[in-house]
């Protein structure tokens, strides 16, 4: 699976959590690329990262309809596990409520996208002109094709408690795949977040 990492320094990243919410969760992340995600991070570049040591899940601390939701979705879990060892290889830990440095939170979305090509149903011709005369093609078309696919966009933002702003987000962006396994699931999963959070904190 290829690895597309951009990073952009923004002097200033700034987003209420409320503002987040406009995301909601899909089952699994991303669920499957169908090619390669492209990995992109932002965040804030005057900020003190180095100060950072504990993290808490934004949903563990603010009662939402997501976080609700998320609650009975089995993907849930798998994102918390894995991000949870991305972030302690990076020497944070997870804390007790309100002893934490900054939240994590994150979003899945599903956009579908139709591709049409072919002619429209009937008979079509063409008459070309060349050295040896005159010839013509005639052929026959059941009409045109209609392909029909998703794009997933996997985002992970790191919330200061402090400001509660957003001081660092990595997004993940691929086309997704039908008929995955929890194993194929699992494993993309762990793709991801690897590929984000190894970008955090910023060096």
């Amino acid at each position: 699976m290829k690895s597309n990492v951009t990073r952009r320094g923004l002097h200033r990243l700034i987003g209420e959590p409320s503002t987040m919410f406009l995301l909601f969760l899909c089952a699994g992340l991303m669920n499957g690329c169908a090619s390669g995600p492209t990995y992109q991070v932002d965040y804030d570049q005057s900020f003190p990262f180095s100060a950072y040591r504990t993290y808490r899940w934004y949903d563990d601390d603010h009662v939402t309809r997501e976080s609700q939701y998320r609650r009975y979705n089995s993907s849930d879990q798998r994102v918390r596990n894995t991000a949870a060892q991305e972030l302690m290889q990076s020497g944070f830990r997870e804390a007790s409520a309100g002893k934490a440095d900054f939240w994590v939170n994150y979003h899945v979305v599903k956009k579908q996208t139709q591709k049409i090509s072919g002619q429209e149903k009937g008979m079509h011709g063409s008459v070309g002109a060349g050295t040896y005369g005159k010839s013509v093609s005639v052929g026959y078309s059941s009409g045109p094709t209609v392909k029909t696919y998703e794009d997933g966009t996997a985002i992970l933002d790191v919330i200061d408690i402090s400001t509660e702003k957003i001081v660092w987000r990595g997004v993940a962006e691929g086309r997704l795949k039908n008929k995955m396994t929890n194993s194929d699931k699992e494993q993309l999963t762990i793709t991801v977040l690897h590929e984000l959070l190894k970008e955090f904190p910023p060096r």
